[in-house]
């Protein structure tokens, strides 16, 4: 057995694994240079970009700059100005502490810095390879420092043929360059890529910095605030929003240093419990402001994760105060409950209830449910007709057998047409979108029965400085029909609607009422108001129903006083003989 075969590693593989460790990709330059910057006192930085970083990273900054002997010193392992003794490791301030970042740098890539501070009549130009200045220049030029790093991992081919492709290593250097930013808000920064500026972000507020990185405009965000003795937690997290399908961003500042904590995230995740079913859509922006000895930041070489004192107490605040978030945020404002009380609210399986189709359809996405649903309602339905046998005598045939016909048997035709047969003879063609706004139409004119559902998620509507003011003219009148809402700032905030509309069709219907009444003569208002409504909440052409959506939807429409024609005269439904083809009304159809 050979003997002797530990040794100690030579002192230049020891350095490359140690750079190794601190520079993993392009981005981890640009987080170590940003991040000196703002220790010297930044207020401008700018930052050039070459071939996603292989080729240049360079940075400008005007910050408190060095002296000659310490930018001699600065690219040597361990040197730092942060760190005199073991004590200090537990009130880091700032963002570099180790002194391990330029000398990462200088091992694996070709590094140029340039520097001065007030104190220099002159500043220094350093040309350092292999982790060794080649050349030292004198220079003329203001206080601060410019750093380019050129050609990373030139001598190591293995390490620079593990880089990903140019548009990967771009997009973890913006990732990295938005951790900062959105911590650092109180300098200006230019982004530049390829000669090409990307960004150019002033100071800002917390909020404006999300809308100006992450423009996402379907997230609806709300802020929290959490003060403690030894601690203040603050941000914005995503309220759930059925139209949000994106991926979320999610960001975790400690100390003003974006970081990893499993055991946080998981506490924000489960937050939405109940609320949610895609946890990937959720967004956070939380931001940890704590006492410096209560943090470990010694516990990675990129200094990605952290150990806080009293995490399990900091984590449980966090998931508690979120879920108070999302069971408030939309929180109605001055609503009393006599208000609710105005209104018919009936159980949405009241077996009184004529308009079948209109709840059903709307109500019943799980077609287990709807089948149990229809069957009820058929047995039922088949009741009623035995009790009304006799008093349905005088009406029509058509509407006479509508409603003795137990099931009626239906196609859909262009997703347009809804036909069935009458007694095996005629043949009756109802207009699907006709059909349902007469629906609607007579149900908002009579307001029989009228449902309220409250909205678990109030829906939010920008409003123009017209819609707003014409919205609130017309507010009693909407709420009449079940539709309540309130106003802050520039948004209207619905939270009651009536039961029998589609949730879908909501946004429309708002927008057509306002915009209807903007290009229309002023006629009776809560006649133009059910007419807009009627048309947008209406079934679209090209809406597929299934058997069941159809017979109800024919049964509703007969129920209907006026089943023939719409509030505009157009026929509903025609039957199709050899009379039809001889008629003027072929022509309207």
């Amino acid at each position: 057995m050979n003997q002797n075969v530990i040794k100690l590693l030579p002192k230049n593989v020891i350095s490359q694994i140690a750079a190794g460790e601190t520079i993993e990709r392009p981005s981890s330059i640009l987080r170590e240079l940003m991040e000196n910057s703002i220790d010297a006192n930044a207020k401008k930085i700018d930052i050039f970009i070459k071939d996603s970083g292989k080729t240049l990273i360079q940075l400008v900054d005007d910050g408190d700059g060095m002296s000659l002997s310490d930018a001699r010193m600065s690219i040597q392992r361990f040197a730092t100005s942060k760190i005199y003794n073991v004590n200090d490791l537990f009130k880091i301030h700032t963002k570099g502490f180790r002194g391990e970042g330029l000398s990462s740098i200088a091992l694996i890539a070709e590094l140029e810095i340039q520097t001065k501070n007030n104190k220099s009549s002159e500043g220094v130009h350093l040309f350092i390879e292999e982790g060794k200045i080649k050349k030292e220049l004198p220079i003329n030029m203001h206080r601060g420092t410019r750093i380019s790093v050129k050609n990373i991992f030139s001598r190591f081919p293995v390490r620079r043929k593990f880089l990903k492709s140019s548009k990967i290593e771009f997009i973890h250097i913006v990732n990295e360059f938005y951790k900062i930013v959105i911590s650092h808000r109180e300098i200006l920064y230019r982004f530049f890529h390829n000669e090409k500026i990307l960004f150019y972000l002033k100071k800002t507020s917390l909020k404006e910095r999300i809308k100006e990185i992450f423009k996402n405009k379907n997230r609806i965000l709300t802020s929290f605030l959490i003060k403690k003795e030894k601690f203040l937690i603050q941000g914005f997290v995503s309220i759930p929003n059925s139209s949000t399908t994106k991926k979320g961003d999610r960001f975790l500042v400690v100390n003003k240093r974006c970081v990893k904590h499993l055991l946080l995230h998981k506490k924000i995740v489960h937050a939405y419990n109940g609320f949610l079913k895609n946890f990937n859509t959720i967004s956070y922006f939380i931001f940890i402001d704590i006492v410096p000895n209560l943090v470990n930041w010694n516990i990675h070489p990129a200094k990605k994760e952290v150990k806080l004192d009293g995490e399990e107490e900091i984590s449980t605040l966090i998931k508690q105060e979120l879920k108070n978030v999302l069971f408030h945020q939309y929180k109605v404002e001055n609503i009393k409950n006599k208000e609710l009380k105005d209104s018919n609210i009936l159980s949405s399986c009241d077996s009184d209830k004529k308009n079948f189709f209109l709840n059903y359809y709307n109500s019943c996405s799980n077609s287990e449910i709807f089948s149990e649903k229809v069957f009820k309602l058929r047995h039922l339905n088949k009741i009623k007709n035995e009790k009304h046998n006799s008093l349905i005598s005088n009406e029509n045939k058509l509407h006479d057998y509508v409603f003795k016909k137990i099931k009626i048997k239906t196609i859909q035709i262009n997703r347009k047409y809804i036909v069935f047969t009458l007694k095996n003879e005629d043949m009756i063609l109802v207009d699907q979108h006709r059909a349902h706004s007469n629906i609607l139409y007579e149900f908002f004119h009579s307001k029989k029965n009228l449902i309220i559902q409250k909205l678990f998620f109030p829906l939010k509507i920008k409003l123009s400085k017209k819609e707003f003011f014409y919205l609130k003219n017309i507010k009693e009148d909407l709420k009449y029909f079940g539709f309540y809402f309130y106003f802050r700032n520039k948004f209207a905030y619905l939270y009651t609607i009536p039961d029998n509309i589609n949730q879908n069709t909501l946004r429309k219907i708002f927008k057509d009422v306002l915009n209807y009444d903007l290009i229309k003569e002023k006629s009776n208002k809560k006649d133009m108001i059910i007419k807009s409504i009627s048309k947008s909440a209406a079934i679209k052409y090209g809406e597929k129903l299934n058997s069941d959506q159809m017979e109800y939807l024919i049964r509703d429409l007969f129920s209907c006083k006026n089943y023939n024609y719409t509030y505009t005269g157009d026929p509903v439904f025609f039957r199709v003989n050899e009379n039809f083809f001889k008629s003027e009304y072929l022509y309207k159809f």
